[in-house]
């Protein structure tokens, strides 16, 4: 009869035991969800759509396990390297420009005489 009172005891304070983790565990998901972790993304936010270049030459680096290319050719136009942009950081391209994942910034090349020139504006 005793062995039977203690596994009962046992049982629950398992039940318990459950029952006040399944409690803590809602506060949680509460707590997150007050601070917006699970918020969706307003569709009004601006999303960085990386360019896909049709070529690439001259390895000179990488960076987060890509290779940073001086020259890429986007649409028929080159580009040539130009900075990266860290992943905490915003992406905004300006005329002329173009991103390659994972923040790779290239700016438009001019020929011309066989010469590649930078265009800055």
């Amino acid at each position: 009869m005793e062995i039977i009172l203690v596994e009962l005891l046992l049982w629950a304070g398992l039940i318990f035991f459950f029952w006040v983790l399944k409690d803590g565990l809602g506060n949680v998901e509460t707590d997150l969800e007050s601070l917006g972790f699970n918020a969706p993304i307003p569709a009004s936010s601006p999303r960085v759509c990386y360019d896909l270049p049709e070529r690439v030459s001259e390895v000179i680096g990488s960076y987060q396990g890509a290779q940073i290319y001086r020259y890429a050719t986007f649409a028929g136009e080159r580009y040539l390297y130009d900075h990266i942009v860290p992943a905490a950081g915003a992406i905004v391209l300006e005329d002329g420009q173009r991103c390659m994942e994972p923040g790779l910034i290239y700016v438009r090349c001019e020929d011309r005489a066989g010469q590649s020139k930078l265009i800055r504006r």
